[in-house]
């Protein structure tokens, strides 16, 4: 029992260590482009898709611009950009997107006239690095809450699947009352049935002995009641028939569902645990998200 409650303690703190927040971290660089040594800003975009950062960055640097970026492998540049959020003139964007391990690391530079380029301290570069700042802020807030979602979605499933067996015991419970109260219900029809058949059967022999000896004139009527009274006594054979075989598949019932219970009890207790290990996670999750966002 304290090997599973270790096991269980070290996969959820490895759980939270793979979900915790990573940092955004930025680095001033240079990277040359053609035959141009460009300084401008690193920035790491932690656990997101290579493919889609290229595509939002594309994206970003082209809006509000009639220019469109130029794209050659890992390297994405446009000429004659308006980024209002950077420089109120046209100016050109260099970068670069790359992907390692679990992170994306994006370079950017900014020319402003041709081979005059925005370093640390002007204002150009620092808009630079706030642009990026919120690019790839909103870039790991798209991954976290797609994170976020998928876990709060395997934590509903498991959730339903919980209810799911909840109303599979109920049930069984329920047909075991159920089968509980049809066997006290039928036995005690046997008995009045066995009672009532004993004095049919009793009236019957009688009436036939009585049927030996009886006139002719007689006779007739004796007949009549003695078919009535065999009547009586194969109706109450099948009521008896009956109640035994509601008996019988009452108490198979009764075996199956016990024989269940313990099953599915021991279902959700371990289907309770991994709710709880995942309510954790989602809520690992949720303050990761929130901590991305009040970056």
């Amino acid at each position: 029992m304290k090997n599973i409650i270790l096991t269980a303690f070290l996969f959820l703190m490895g759980s939270v260590m793979l979900s915790a927040q990573k940092p955004i971290e930025f680095t001033d660089d240079e990277v040359k482009f053609g035959n141009s040594q460009c300084p401008g800003v690193w920035v790491t975009i932690p656990e997101a898709d290579l493919g889609t950062v290229s595509k939002d960055w594309k994206k970003s640097i082209e809006k509000g611009s009639k220019s469109k970026a130029l794209v050659n492998n890992n390297e994405i540049t446009i000429f004659g950009a308006m980024i209002k959020d950077i420089s109120g003139a046209t100016i050109n964007i260099f970068s670069l997107v790359n992907g390692q391990d679990s992170l994306v690391r994006l370079f950017a530079a900014v020319e402003l006239t041709r081979d005059v380029f925005a370093v640390p301290g002007t204002p150009e570069y620092e808009n630079l690095k706030s642009l990026l700042k919120q690019f790839s802020k909103d870039q790991y807030i798209t991954v976290a809450k797609d994170q976020l979602s998928a876990r709060e979605k395997e934590l509903k499933e498991m959730e339903k699947d919980f209810s799911t067996l909840r109303k599979e015991q109920e049930k069984m419970e329920k047909g075991i009352e159920s089968s509980n109260t049809t066997i006290s219900e039928e036995t005690y029809k046997i008995a009045t049935a066995e009672n009532q058949l004993k004095e049919t059967s009793a009236s019957l022999d009688a009436k036939n002995n009585e049927l030996l000896s009886v006139s002719p004139d007689a006779k007739k009527a004796l007949e009549s009641e003695i078919k009535s009274l065999e009547k009586q006594k194969k109706s109450l054979e099948k009521e008896i028939a009956s109640s035994e075989s509601k008996i019988g598949k009452s108490k198979t019932v009764i075996e199956e569902n016990n024989n269940a219970l313990p099953v599915n009890q021991s279902k959700q207790d371990e289907l309770g645990i991994k709710i709880n290990e995942q309510r954790m996670v989602v809520s690992e999750h949720t303050q990761k998200l929130a901590n991305i966002e009040a970056f």
